[in-house]
C-alpha cells in the first residue's frame, strides 16, 4: 500500500474533483435533497482529504469514497433524528438506498468505459469504413441503400459490415480487456 499522502497533494486533489458530481449524485439519492447532497459533499470532500493517508493507491477510489460519503450521510440523517425527535427511515433502508445508488453508478461508470472504448475502436477504422457503420448503425440507413450507394451488390455489403464489426469487436476486446 503507497499511502497518497506521500504523493503530490494535486493528485489526490484530482481524484476528489474527478469523482465529486458522481459523490453528490450519490449523495443525493441517499438524501433525496439537492442542499443537503451538497452540504454532504462537501464534508465527505473534507473527510477524504483527511483520511488520505487510508487510501491504497492500487484500489478502486470511488467505492472508497462512496463508502465515506455513506457514514457521513448515515451521520447526517442520525443528527436529524436527534434534532427532529421524529420517524426517519432506518438503517436497513439508508443501507438498500446506498446499495442501490452504487449499482447504478457502477453501471454508469461500465458504460463510460464502452463508449469511450467504441470511440477510440471507431477512430482506428479507415473513413469510408467508419462512415458506413456510423450510417448504417447511426443514422439507420438500410442496407439496401448502402449498397446502392456503394455500387455494390446487398450480401457484398452485408459482408463488408460484417467484416467491420467484427474488426471494432477485436478492437474493443482487446481496449476493454474483456470478452465482447
Amino acid at each position: 500500500m503507497i499511502p497518497l499522502r506521500n504523493q503530490p497533494s494535486s493528485e489526490f486533489e484530482r481524484l476528489i474533483e474527478a469523482h465529486r458530481p458522481r459523490l453528490r449524485a450519490f449523495l443525493l439519492s441517499l438524501t433525496g435533497s439537492e442542499a443537503a447532497a451538497e452540504d454532504l459533499a462537501q464534508e465527505t470532500c473534507l473527510v477524504l482529504w483527511r483520511k488520505r493517508d487510508e487510501f491504497d493507491t492500487g484500489g478502486n477510489f470511488q467505492a472508497w469514497a462512496f463508502r465515506i460519503a455513506f457514514f457521513v450521510a448515515q451521520n447526517h440523517r442520525r443528527k436529524m433524528a436527534r434534532q427532529r425527535s421524529r420517524e426517519i427511515p432506518g438503517d436497513e433502508l439508508l443501507d438498500r438506498i446506498a446499495e442501490i445508488a452504487t449499482q447504478v453508478h457502477a453501471r454508469h461508470d461500465a458504460e463510460d468505459r464502452r463508449r469511450s472504448a467504441l470511440r477510440h475502436c471507431l477512430s482506428k477504422l479507415s473513413a469510408p469504413h467508419r462512415d458506413l457503420v456510423l450510417s448504417r448503425y447511426l443514422d439507420g440507413t438500410s442496407l439496401a441503400d448502402l449498397s446502392n450507394a456503394a455500387e455494390i451488390n446487398r450480401n457484398a455489403m452485408a459482408q463488408k459490415l460484417f467484416r467491420i464489426r467484427k474488426s471494432l469487436a477485436r478492437c474493443l476486446r482487446k481496449h476493454l480487456g474483456e470478452a465482447v
